[in-house]
C-alpha cells in the first residue's frame, strides 16, 4: 500500500502490531480466569462458608434489634441448648444464640452453634439513660480497643468459631482449652472479645457486636424511645 507521500506501508505489519496488543489483553484475561479456576476447591468452599456465616451472624444482629423493639430489652443466651433464652437472671452469661426465640439460624456453615452474650444492663430492661455495665469490650488481634468502655460499651456480641471450632485469642481469654471443637469457652469467659481479620492457625472467628447507639437509634426510629 502506497500513501500520498509515496511511503509504502506493509498492511501485514500494521495488522501484526494490533494483533500483538490484542493477544496480550487476551492472555491477561485467560490468566485471570485460569487463576480462579485453579484455586483449590477446598479453598473456594472455605471462602463460601465464611461469607455465608458472616451473613448469618448479621441476621442474628438484626434479629436482636428487632427483639429490642418489641420487648425493650435484649434476650438472655440459650444455656441449655433448646434454642430459647434462659433468664431472667443472666448477668455475665455467655451461651448459644437463642435461635428459637429470635427465629434465626442456630449454626454456622461448619455446623458449630453460634455464641452470644448481652450486656448486663440490657437484659432486664434498657435503662434511661442507656448506660452499659458489665465490662464488655472488643479489641483487635493486636489488643487495641475497638469499642469504648462502660457506660458506652457494646450492647451485645455474636460470634462464630468458624472452621477450627474454637474461640480464638481473647474469645477464650481465660486460657482454658476446648478440645472437642464445640465453640464453648472452656472456663468462665471474661468481658473482652476479639474481632480481627483471618490469620491462618491463629484466628478465624467471625464476630459482630451491637453498639448501644445503634440499638437506641433503632428504638427511636420505631417510636419506642425514650
Amino acid at each position: 500500500m502506497r500513501t500520498q507521500t509515496g511511503k509504502v506501508i506493509d498492511i501485514r505489519e500494521r495488522m501484526s502490531g494490533f494483533s500483538l496488543i490484542e493477544m496480550a489483553v487476551v492472555l491477561v484475561i485467560i490468566g485471570v480466569l485460569l487463576g480462579s479456576l485453579l484455586m483449590p476447591l477446598s479453598v473456594q468452599m472455605e471462602v463460601q462458608r465464611r461469607d455465608s456465616t458472616t451473613e448469618t451472624v448479621k441476621e442474628v444482629g438484626d434479629a436482636l434489634l428487632g427483639f429490642v423493639i418489641v420487648h425493650r430489652r435484649l434476650p438472655c443466651p440459650d444455656s441449655d441448648g433448646d434454642g430459647f433464652e434462659n433468664g431472667p437472671a443472666c448477668s455475665n452469661a455467655e451461651g448459644e444464640v437463642p435461635w428459637a426465640t429470635l427465629g434465626v439460624g442456630r449454626e454456622d456453615a461448619w455446623g458449630h452453634h453460634l455464641r452470644y452474650r448481652a450486656n448486663n444492663s440490657f437484659v432486664t430492661t434498657i435503662p434511661n439513660p442507656p448506660d452499659t455495665a458489665g465490662g464488655l469490650a472488643i479489641v483487635d488481634t493486636d489488643g487495641l480497643a475497638l469499642t469504648a468502655a462502660d457506660p458506652d460499651g457494646p450492647a451485645a456480641i455474636v460470634f462464630s468459631c468458624a472452621a477450627d471450632g474454637l474461640p480464638n485469642l481473647g474469645n477464650d481469654a481465660d486460657g482454658a482449652v476446648n478440645t472437642n471443637l464445640t465453640c464453648v469457652n472452656g472456663g468462665v469467659p471474661d468481658g473482652t472479645y476479639v474481632q480481627g481479620v483471618y490469620l491462618d492457625g491463629q484466628y478465624d472467628d467471625i464476630l459482630l457486636w451491637v453498639s448501644k447507639n445503634s440499638l437506641i437509634n433503632r428504638l427511636v426510629s420505631a417510636g419506642k424511645w425514650p
